[in-house]
Protein backbone atom coordinates (compact mmCIF):
# COMPACT_ATOMS: atom_id res chain seq x y z
CA UNK A 1 0.00 0.00 0.00
CA UNK A 2 1.50 3.89 -0.83
CA UNK A 3 2.73 5.28 2.11
CA UNK A 4 4.51 8.37 0.93
CA UNK A 5 4.41 10.32 -1.98
CA UNK A 6 7.80 12.81 -3.05
CA UNK A 7 6.82 16.11 -4.61
CA UNK A 8 9.04 16.95 -7.36
CA UNK A 9 9.72 19.23 -10.26
CA UNK A 10 10.67 18.30 -14.34
CA UNK A 11 14.33 19.21 -13.46
CA UNK A 12 15.10 17.27 -10.70
CA UNK A 13 12.34 14.17 -11.17
CA UNK A 14 15.23 11.97 -12.86
CA UNK A 15 17.40 12.68 -10.19
CA UNK A 16 15.16 11.72 -7.22
CA UNK A 17 13.70 8.72 -9.60
CA UNK A 18 17.27 7.44 -9.47
CA UNK A 19 18.14 8.14 -5.85
CA UNK A 20 14.99 6.82 -4.50
CA UNK A 21 15.31 2.81 -6.52
CA UNK A 22 18.80 2.59 -4.62
CA UNK A 23 17.69 3.21 -1.41
CA UNK A 24 15.75 -0.15 -0.90
CA UNK A 25 13.30 1.84 0.99
CA UNK A 26 10.93 -0.43 3.27
CA UNK A 27 7.88 1.58 2.04
CA UNK A 28 6.19 1.98 -1.01
CA UNK A 29 5.69 5.23 -2.54
CA UNK A 30 5.22 7.39 -5.43
CA UNK A 31 6.67 10.59 -7.12
CA UNK A 32 4.55 13.03 -8.11
CA UNK A 33 5.61 15.36 -10.84
CA UNK A 34 4.39 18.83 -10.60
CA UNK A 35 4.10 20.77 -13.72
CA UNK A 36 6.84 23.20 -13.11
CA UNK A 37 10.60 23.01 -14.45
CA UNK A 38 12.50 23.78 -10.64
CA UNK A 39 11.10 22.20 -7.60
CA UNK A 40 12.34 24.86 -5.45
CA UNK A 41 10.21 27.96 -6.98
CA UNK A 42 6.77 25.58 -6.02
CA UNK A 43 4.50 28.39 -3.19
CA UNK A 44 2.26 27.04 -0.89
CA UNK A 45 -0.77 28.00 -3.57
CA UNK A 46 0.65 26.08 -6.14
CA UNK A 47 1.37 22.64 -4.54
CA UNK A 48 -2.52 23.58 -2.82
CA UNK A 49 -3.77 23.79 -6.49
CA UNK A 50 -1.96 20.90 -7.93
CA UNK A 51 -2.74 18.13 -5.17
CA UNK A 52 -6.26 19.17 -5.54
CA UNK A 53 -6.48 18.37 -9.16
CA UNK A 54 -4.37 15.30 -8.04
CA UNK A 55 -6.37 11.37 -7.16
CA UNK A 56 -4.00 11.82 -4.30
CA UNK A 57 -6.13 13.69 -1.77
CA UNK A 58 -8.96 11.42 -2.21
CA UNK A 59 -6.99 8.21 -1.96
CA UNK A 60 -8.79 5.49 0.35
CA UNK A 61 -5.93 4.86 2.82
CA UNK A 62 -6.72 3.01 6.17
CA UNK A 63 -3.09 4.76 7.07
CA UNK A 64 -1.61 7.82 7.30
CA UNK A 65 0.01 9.01 3.51
CA UNK A 66 3.12 11.02 4.36
CA UNK A 67 3.82 13.95 1.47
CA UNK A 68 7.20 14.85 1.04
CA UNK A 69 7.46 18.30 -0.44
CA UNK A 70 11.00 19.47 -1.52
CA UNK A 71 13.24 21.10 0.84
CA UNK A 72 13.70 23.98 -0.67
CA UNK A 73 10.21 25.15 -1.49
CA UNK A 74 8.67 27.95 -0.57
CA UNK A 75 5.52 26.05 0.50
CA UNK A 76 4.06 26.26 4.27
CA UNK A 77 2.83 23.39 5.42
CA UNK A 78 0.28 24.11 8.02
CA UNK A 79 -1.11 26.44 4.93
CA UNK A 80 -1.02 23.43 3.06
CA UNK A 81 -2.27 20.89 5.60
CA UNK A 82 -5.62 23.82 6.10
CA UNK A 83 -6.00 23.48 2.47
CA UNK A 84 -6.06 20.11 1.47
CA UNK A 85 -8.18 19.39 4.55
CA UNK A 86 -8.05 15.49 4.63
CA UNK A 87 -6.48 14.18 8.48
CA UNK A 88 -4.98 10.97 6.31
CA UNK A 89 -2.31 13.21 5.16
CA UNK A 90 0.72 14.12 6.53
CA UNK A 91 2.63 16.83 5.35
CA UNK A 92 7.12 17.16 5.88
CA UNK A 93 9.83 18.66 3.68
CA UNK A 94 12.63 16.64 2.82
CA UNK A 95 16.11 17.78 2.79
CA UNK A 96 17.36 20.55 0.33
CA UNK A 97 19.43 18.76 -1.33
CA UNK A 98 18.59 15.07 -3.33
CA UNK A 99 21.77 13.50 -2.19
CA UNK A 100 21.28 14.21 1.49
CA UNK A 101 18.00 11.38 1.01
CA UNK A 102 19.76 8.56 2.67
CA UNK A 103 20.13 10.34 5.75
CA UNK A 104 17.00 12.08 5.86
CA UNK A 105 15.24 8.06 5.87
CA UNK A 106 18.48 7.14 8.19
CA UNK A 107 20.48 5.39 5.95
CA UNK A 108 24.13 5.23 5.60
CA UNK A 109 24.66 9.06 3.95
CA UNK A 110 25.54 9.15 1.02
CA UNK A 111 29.53 9.43 -0.35
CA UNK A 112 31.15 9.68 -3.71
CA UNK A 113 34.92 9.04 -3.91
CA UNK A 114 34.92 10.59 -7.12
CA UNK A 115 39.01 10.33 -7.26
CA UNK A 116 37.98 7.06 -8.02
CA UNK A 117 35.43 8.03 -10.64
CA UNK A 118 35.44 7.60 -14.01
CA UNK A 119 35.32 9.79 -16.81
CA UNK A 120 34.90 10.05 -20.51
CA UNK A 121 37.01 13.32 -21.21
CA UNK A 122 40.41 13.06 -21.96
CA UNK A 123 42.75 15.59 -20.40
CA UNK A 124 46.30 16.34 -22.30
CA UNK A 125 48.93 18.09 -19.68
CA UNK A 126 51.68 19.54 -21.36
CA UNK A 127 55.48 19.32 -20.00
CA UNK A 128 56.31 22.91 -20.82
CA UNK A 129 59.21 23.92 -23.19
CA UNK A 130 60.45 19.88 -23.06
CA UNK A 131 63.30 20.23 -25.25
CA UNK A 132 65.06 21.87 -22.91
CA UNK A 133 64.63 19.44 -19.95
CA UNK A 134 66.61 16.43 -19.48
CA UNK A 135 64.93 12.88 -19.81
CA UNK A 136 65.03 12.68 -16.38
CA UNK A 137 62.71 15.83 -15.68
CA UNK A 138 60.61 15.10 -17.94
CA UNK A 139 59.76 11.46 -16.43
CA UNK A 140 59.27 13.02 -13.44
CA UNK A 141 57.02 15.42 -14.56
CA UNK A 142 55.09 13.20 -16.44
CA UNK A 143 54.79 10.61 -13.79
CA UNK A 144 53.31 13.60 -12.12
CA UNK A 145 50.89 14.73 -14.48
CA UNK A 146 49.78 11.07 -14.72
CA UNK A 147 49.24 10.58 -10.99
CA UNK A 148 47.13 14.00 -11.24
CA UNK A 149 44.98 12.48 -13.89
CA UNK A 150 46.40 13.06 -17.12
CA UNK A 151 45.50 11.05 -19.96
CA UNK A 152 47.81 12.12 -22.19
CA UNK A 153 51.49 13.43 -21.93
CA UNK A 154 52.33 16.25 -23.97
CA UNK A 155 55.49 17.73 -24.87
CA UNK A 156 56.37 20.91 -25.49
CA UNK A 157 59.03 22.07 -28.04
CA UNK A 158 60.43 25.68 -28.49
CA UNK A 159 60.68 27.08 -31.89
CA UNK A 160 64.12 27.93 -33.07
CA UNK A 161 65.48 25.37 -30.06
CA UNK A 162 66.69 22.08 -31.11
CA UNK A 163 65.26 18.87 -29.31
CA UNK A 164 67.73 16.47 -29.58
CA UNK A 165 66.69 13.99 -27.40
CA UNK A 166 62.90 13.91 -28.61
CA UNK A 167 63.66 9.47 -29.61
CA UNK A 168 64.57 8.92 -26.91
CA UNK A 169 62.36 10.82 -24.73
CA UNK A 170 59.56 9.58 -26.21
CA UNK A 171 60.44 5.93 -26.00
CA UNK A 172 61.07 5.79 -22.44
CA UNK A 173 57.89 7.29 -22.07
CA UNK A 174 56.19 4.60 -24.32
CA UNK A 175 58.06 1.83 -21.68
CA UNK A 176 55.60 3.31 -19.16
CA UNK A 177 52.75 2.96 -21.46
CA UNK A 178 51.89 6.67 -21.47
CA UNK A 179 49.53 8.53 -24.40
CA UNK A 180 52.02 10.91 -25.90
CA UNK A 181 51.20 14.20 -28.27
CA UNK A 182 53.93 16.73 -29.30
CA UNK A 183 53.44 20.53 -29.24
CA UNK A 184 55.27 22.03 -32.26
CA UNK A 185 54.77 23.14 -36.07
CA UNK A 186 58.29 22.47 -37.10
CA UNK A 187 57.69 19.59 -39.66
CA UNK A 188 60.88 18.02 -38.71
CA UNK A 189 60.34 17.21 -35.32
CA UNK A 190 56.74 16.05 -36.62
CA UNK A 191 58.10 13.37 -38.70
CA UNK A 192 61.02 12.33 -36.06
CA UNK A 193 57.46 11.95 -33.71
CA UNK A 194 55.71 10.38 -36.08
CA UNK A 195 58.53 7.81 -36.62
CA UNK A 196 58.58 7.03 -33.04
CA UNK A 197 54.65 6.39 -32.50
CA UNK A 198 53.56 9.52 -31.32
CA UNK A 199 49.54 9.52 -30.57
CA UNK A 200 48.47 12.90 -31.17
CA UNK A 201 50.06 16.17 -33.22
CA UNK A 202 49.53 19.97 -31.79
CA UNK A 203 48.69 21.48 -34.01
CA UNK A 204 47.65 21.47 -38.18
CA UNK A 205 47.19 24.74 -39.83
CA UNK A 206 47.88 26.55 -43.24
CA UNK A 207 51.30 27.03 -42.28
CA UNK A 208 52.27 23.24 -41.75
CA UNK A 209 50.08 21.30 -43.15
CA UNK A 210 52.66 20.16 -45.65
CA UNK A 211 53.45 17.61 -42.43
CA UNK A 212 50.64 15.33 -43.71
CA UNK A 213 51.96 14.75 -46.92
CA UNK A 214 54.31 11.81 -45.03
CA UNK A 215 53.04 8.81 -43.23
CA UNK A 216 50.91 9.63 -40.28
CA UNK A 217 50.69 7.69 -37.73
CA UNK A 218 49.18 10.10 -35.10
CA UNK A 219 45.67 12.19 -34.20
CA UNK A 220 46.13 15.49 -35.58
CA UNK A 221 44.90 18.75 -34.16
CA UNK A 222 43.39 21.11 -36.58
CA UNK A 223 43.19 24.91 -35.79
CA UNK A 224 42.34 28.24 -37.36
CA UNK A 225 45.32 30.22 -38.77
CA UNK A 226 46.87 32.89 -35.68
CA UNK A 227 46.06 35.73 -37.81
CA UNK A 228 42.59 34.71 -38.78
CA UNK A 229 41.45 33.05 -35.47
CA UNK A 230 37.99 32.36 -36.91
CA UNK A 231 35.07 29.36 -38.01
CA UNK A 232 36.09 30.15 -41.66
CA UNK A 233 39.97 29.95 -41.37
CA UNK A 234 39.32 26.40 -39.50
CA UNK A 235 36.82 25.28 -41.96
CA UNK A 236 39.66 25.97 -44.52
CA UNK A 237 41.99 24.10 -42.99
CA UNK A 238 39.54 20.83 -41.96
CA UNK A 239 39.02 20.82 -45.94
CA UNK A 240 42.66 20.97 -47.01
CA UNK A 241 43.30 18.41 -44.42
CA UNK A 242 40.41 15.92 -45.29
CA UNK A 243 41.41 16.71 -49.15
CA UNK A 244 44.76 14.75 -47.98
CA UNK A 245 42.55 11.41 -47.34
CA UNK A 246 42.77 12.55 -43.47
CA UNK A 247 39.14 12.06 -42.10
CA UNK A 248 39.94 11.24 -38.33
CA UNK A 249 41.01 14.39 -36.51
CA UNK A 250 40.12 16.28 -33.52
CA UNK A 251 39.46 20.33 -33.82
CA UNK A 252 40.42 22.97 -31.96
CA UNK A 253 39.10 26.75 -32.65
CA UNK A 254 41.19 27.65 -29.96
CA UNK A 255 40.34 29.49 -26.67
CA UNK A 256 41.32 32.90 -26.65
CA UNK A 257 42.34 34.60 -22.71
CA UNK A 258 40.33 36.98 -21.14
CA UNK A 259 40.39 40.95 -23.14
CA UNK A 260 41.94 38.91 -26.11
CA UNK A 261 38.69 37.45 -27.94
CA UNK A 262 37.69 35.54 -24.80
CA UNK A 263 33.69 35.96 -25.51
CA UNK A 264 34.23 35.48 -29.29
CA UNK A 265 36.10 32.13 -28.66
CA UNK A 266 33.27 30.97 -26.65
CA UNK A 267 30.79 31.80 -29.23
CA UNK A 268 33.16 29.40 -31.86
CA UNK A 269 32.84 26.47 -29.45
CA UNK A 270 29.51 26.97 -29.50
CA UNK A 271 28.84 27.18 -33.17
CA UNK A 272 31.01 24.13 -33.35
CA UNK A 273 29.13 22.11 -31.14
CA UNK A 274 25.73 22.74 -32.85
CA UNK A 275 27.36 22.29 -36.35
CA UNK A 276 25.76 18.85 -37.17
CA UNK A 277 28.21 18.63 -39.95
CA UNK A 278 31.23 18.50 -37.90
CA UNK A 279 31.51 14.27 -36.41
CA UNK A 280 35.20 15.02 -35.37
CA UNK A 281 35.97 15.24 -31.59
CA UNK A 282 36.89 18.86 -30.16
CA UNK A 283 39.56 19.96 -28.30
CA UNK A 284 39.98 23.52 -25.46
CA UNK A 285 43.73 24.44 -24.19
CA UNK A 286 43.05 25.74 -20.77
CA UNK A 287 46.27 27.47 -20.43
CA UNK A 288 45.06 30.66 -22.49
CA UNK A 289 42.48 30.74 -19.60
CA UNK A 290 44.43 29.74 -16.29
CA UNK A 291 48.02 30.74 -16.77
CA UNK A 292 46.62 33.89 -17.83
CA UNK A 293 44.36 35.01 -15.24
CA UNK A 294 44.93 36.83 -12.41
CA UNK A 295 43.32 34.28 -10.01
CA UNK A 296 43.13 30.88 -8.14
CA UNK A 297 43.19 28.40 -11.03
CA UNK A 298 40.43 26.42 -8.91
CA UNK A 299 37.08 27.95 -10.01
CA UNK A 300 38.97 28.31 -13.58
CA UNK A 301 39.28 25.03 -14.02
CA UNK A 302 35.50 24.10 -13.01
CA UNK A 303 34.32 26.80 -15.44
CA UNK A 304 36.15 24.78 -18.34
CA UNK A 305 35.21 21.54 -17.48
CA UNK A 306 31.52 22.93 -17.91
CA UNK A 307 32.15 23.71 -21.00
CA UNK A 308 33.49 20.30 -21.83
CA UNK A 309 31.28 18.55 -19.94
CA UNK A 310 28.08 21.09 -21.66
CA UNK A 311 29.72 21.05 -25.36
CA UNK A 312 30.67 18.13 -25.41
CA UNK A 313 34.68 18.68 -25.56
CA UNK A 314 36.51 15.66 -25.80
CA UNK A 315 39.71 16.63 -24.90
CA UNK A 316 41.09 19.26 -23.07
CA UNK A 317 44.65 20.78 -22.68
CA UNK A 318 46.34 21.95 -19.74
CA UNK A 319 49.73 22.57 -18.18
CA UNK A 320 51.28 23.59 -14.85
CA UNK A 321 53.68 26.19 -16.51
CA UNK A 322 53.33 28.75 -13.78
CA UNK A 323 53.67 28.35 -9.80
CA UNK A 324 50.21 29.72 -9.09
CA UNK A 325 48.98 27.15 -11.46
CA UNK A 326 50.39 24.42 -9.51
CA UNK A 327 47.38 21.13 -9.06
CA UNK A 328 45.39 22.42 -12.42
CA UNK A 329 45.48 19.00 -13.82
CA UNK A 330 44.58 17.23 -10.53
CA UNK A 331 41.59 20.20 -10.36
CA UNK A 332 40.64 20.09 -13.84
CA UNK A 333 40.33 16.21 -13.03
CA UNK A 334 38.10 16.00 -10.16
CA UNK A 335 35.92 19.22 -11.92
CA UNK A 336 35.40 16.87 -14.46
CA UNK A 337 34.37 14.11 -12.58
CA UNK A 338 32.10 16.27 -10.36
CA UNK A 339 30.22 17.70 -13.27
CA UNK A 340 29.92 14.90 -15.18
CA UNK A 341 28.04 12.93 -12.50
CA UNK A 342 25.92 15.73 -11.85
CA UNK A 343 25.27 15.73 -15.71
CA UNK A 344 24.59 11.85 -15.64
CA UNK A 345 22.18 12.27 -12.56
CA UNK A 346 20.14 15.53 -13.85
CA UNK A 347 21.50 17.45 -11.12
CA UNK A 348 23.85 20.54 -10.01
CA UNK A 349 27.17 20.03 -9.34
CA UNK A 350 26.53 21.29 -6.29
CA UNK A 351 26.26 20.10 -2.33
CA UNK A 352 28.22 16.67 -4.15
CA UNK A 353 31.97 17.12 -2.65
CA UNK A 354 34.20 19.66 -0.94
CA UNK A 355 37.56 18.61 -2.53
CA UNK A 356 37.43 21.82 -4.78
CA UNK A 357 36.21 23.97 -2.01
CA UNK A 358 40.10 24.63 -1.18
CA UNK A 359 39.85 28.60 0.14
CA UNK A 360 36.09 28.73 1.69
CA UNK A 361 34.16 26.20 3.73
CA UNK A 362 30.57 25.19 2.48
CA UNK A 363 29.03 25.92 5.64
CA UNK A 364 29.52 28.03 8.33
CA UNK A 365 30.62 25.87 11.57
CA UNK A 366 31.81 27.68 14.07
CA UNK A 367 30.58 29.01 17.31
CA UNK A 368 28.02 31.76 17.34
CA UNK A 369 28.72 34.57 20.36
CA UNK A 370 26.28 32.93 22.46
CA UNK A 371 27.64 29.25 22.10
CA UNK A 372 31.08 31.11 23.03
CA UNK A 373 29.78 32.91 26.04
CA UNK A 374 27.84 29.19 27.23
CA UNK A 375 31.03 27.02 26.60
CA UNK A 376 33.57 29.87 28.59
CA UNK A 377 30.70 29.70 31.54
CA UNK A 378 31.37 25.69 31.87
CA UNK A 379 35.17 26.33 32.31
CA UNK A 380 37.01 25.37 35.19
CA UNK A 381 40.24 25.13 34.68
CA UNK A 382 43.29 26.98 33.38
CA UNK A 383 43.66 25.55 30.14
CA UNK A 384 43.15 27.62 27.08
CA UNK A 385 40.34 27.35 24.90
CA UNK A 386 40.35 28.73 21.16
CA UNK A 387 36.80 29.13 19.44
CA UNK A 388 36.51 31.50 16.08
CA UNK A 389 32.64 33.22 16.23
CA UNK A 390 32.97 33.77 12.50
CA UNK A 391 34.10 37.52 12.90
CA UNK A 392 36.53 37.29 15.87
CA UNK A 393 38.97 34.74 17.42
CA UNK A 394 38.30 33.62 21.49
CA UNK A 395 40.64 32.28 23.37
CA UNK A 396 39.78 32.19 27.36
CA UNK A 397 40.14 29.65 30.34
CA UNK A 398 38.18 29.85 34.02
CA UNK A 399 40.23 32.96 34.96
CA UNK A 400 41.12 35.17 31.44
CA UNK A 401 38.64 35.46 28.56
CA UNK A 402 39.90 37.38 25.49
CA UNK A 403 38.15 38.28 22.10
CA UNK A 404 39.64 40.05 18.74
CA UNK A 405 41.21 40.13 15.05
CA UNK A 406 45.01 40.76 16.02
CA UNK A 407 47.07 37.46 17.36
CA UNK A 408 49.84 39.33 18.30
CA UNK A 409 47.79 41.69 20.53
CA UNK A 410 45.73 38.28 22.04
CA UNK A 411 48.99 36.30 22.42
CA UNK A 412 50.88 39.43 24.62
CA UNK A 413 48.05 39.24 27.03
CA UNK A 414 47.92 35.62 28.08
CA UNK A 415 49.43 35.06 31.13
CA UNK A 416 49.68 31.48 31.28
CA UNK A 417 52.03 31.11 27.89
CA UNK A 418 55.56 31.24 29.46
CA UNK A 419 56.48 27.72 28.88
CA UNK A 420 58.20 27.42 25.60
CA UNK A 421 55.88 24.20 24.13
CA UNK A 422 52.87 25.84 25.40
CA UNK A 423 53.32 28.83 23.83
CA UNK A 424 54.66 27.22 20.59
CA UNK A 425 51.30 25.14 20.50
CA UNK A 426 49.32 28.28 21.37
CA UNK A 427 51.07 30.46 18.68
CA UNK A 428 50.70 27.79 16.41
CA UNK A 429 46.35 27.46 16.82
CA UNK A 430 46.37 31.07 17.13
CA UNK A 431 47.70 31.37 13.48
CA UNK A 432 45.44 28.36 12.52
CA UNK A 433 42.12 30.49 13.88
CA UNK A 434 43.64 33.29 12.21
CA UNK A 435 43.59 31.79 8.67
CA UNK A 436 40.19 30.33 9.43
CA UNK A 437 38.79 33.74 10.29
CA UNK A 438 39.83 35.40 7.04
CA UNK A 439 39.45 33.09 4.75
CA UNK A 440 36.09 32.07 5.86
CA UNK A 441 36.84 28.89 7.06
CA UNK A 442 35.55 26.40 9.72
CA UNK A 443 37.91 26.19 13.12
CA UNK A 444 38.23 23.57 15.29
CA UNK A 445 41.18 23.82 17.98
CA UNK A 446 43.42 21.03 17.51
CA UNK A 447 41.76 19.53 13.53
CA UNK A 448 43.61 20.66 10.77
CA UNK A 449 41.86 22.52 8.28
CA UNK A 450 40.21 21.67 5.22
CA UNK A 451 42.49 22.28 2.01
CA UNK A 452 39.79 19.78 -0.39
CA UNK A 453 42.27 18.15 -2.70
CA UNK A 454 45.01 19.91 -1.19
CA UNK A 455 44.81 18.10 2.10
CA UNK A 456 47.27 15.05 2.17
CA UNK A 457 45.14 12.82 1.91
CA UNK A 458 42.07 14.65 -0.41
CA UNK A 459 39.15 11.90 0.13
CA UNK A 460 36.05 13.43 0.58
CA UNK A 461 36.39 15.97 3.60
CA UNK A 462 33.07 16.09 5.22
CA UNK A 463 33.53 18.42 8.47
CA UNK A 464 32.11 21.20 6.67
CA UNK A 465 28.74 20.02 5.14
Amino acid sequence: MLKRIFITGKLAYPSLKKTLSRLNLNFDYQILKMPITVAALMDSEFIIRNLKKSEIINLDNNSELEIILPGRSQAEIEKVKTAIKNNKLKFTKGPEEIIDLPEFFGKKEAKIDFSQEKRGHKIIAEINEAALLDLNEIIKIADYYHQSGADIIDLGCVNGREFPHLEEVIYSLKTRDYKLSIDTFNQDEIIRASKMGIDYLLSINSHNIEALDYEVSYLPVIIPDPEQGNLNSLFKNIKEVEKRGLNNYIVDPILDPVNFGFSQSLFRYLKLAEDKNNKQDMMMGVGNLIELSDCDSTGLNFLAAALAVELDIKYLLTTEASFKTRGAVKELDLALKIISYADQENSLPNNLSNLLLSLKDRKDRNYSREEVKEIKESITDSNYRILNDGEAINIFNAHENYRGKNIGELFSKLKNAEDASHAFYLGKELQKAYTALNLSKNYRQEDELNWGYLNSNFKEQNNDN
